[in-house]
């Protein structure tokens, strides 16, 4: 929250010394852990090429809430999980501290394993579930992204599969 503040007054910041034409002398003016703080110092923000992690999404493309697990090999050749949740039509992510060597959704050492779990039903406990189809994929860095890509695994609806959705990966380069 306190980002966003910060965020937001930067950018009113910005706004009235731009709409007054004083950008350049009045920013002088302020303390320069104040104009980093609101985000206008020379250490604002890095480009994600840069970032020394690796982010992975969960976007559920579907009507019901969906559970995924999270499979990665990490530093020291550790295998890691973490499990991630995302209502219907919402999107989730994690940055993981790179090196990240592998990744899937489901487990690393079993690649037929279920991976995303649907919630059916309005969101009781005890509602019924069902599994989709194994992601059956395992992504490498160097092959399939790098250090400061993002991934995203999407679940959609798939008339191909008898659970009737599935799991896309989908890579999105870092620049």
């Amino acid at each position: 929250m306190m980002k966003r503040t910060a965020a937001a007054a930067g950018s009113a910041l910005t706004a009235l010394l731009l709409s007054t034409g004083c950008l350049g002398s009045a920013t002088a003016l302020f303390d320069p852990g104040f104009l980093s703080a609101v985000g206008l110092g020379q250490s604002a923000a890095t480009l994600p090429g840069d970032a020394p992690a690796l982010v992975v999404a969960l976007e559920n493309r579907i009507n019901a809430p969906v559970t995924a697990t999270i499979s990665f090999r990490g530093s020291n050749n550790q295998v890691q999980t973490y499990v991630a949740n995302a209502g219907a039509g919402e999107k989730t992510a994690r940055a993981l501290v790179c090196t990240v060597s592998e990744l899937t959704v489901g487990n690393i050492a079993d690649l037929n394993e279920i991976g995303v779990i649907v919630t059916l039903g309005d969101g009781q406990p005890g509602d019924p579930t069902l599994d989709v189809e194994p992601f059956g994929v395992l992504l490498r860095e160097g092959a399939n992204y790098d250090c400061g890509d993002a991934v995203t695994f999407a679940v959609l609806p798939s008339g191909a599969t008898r659970s009737g959705y599935q799991v896309y990966a989908f890579i999105q380069r870092a620049q």
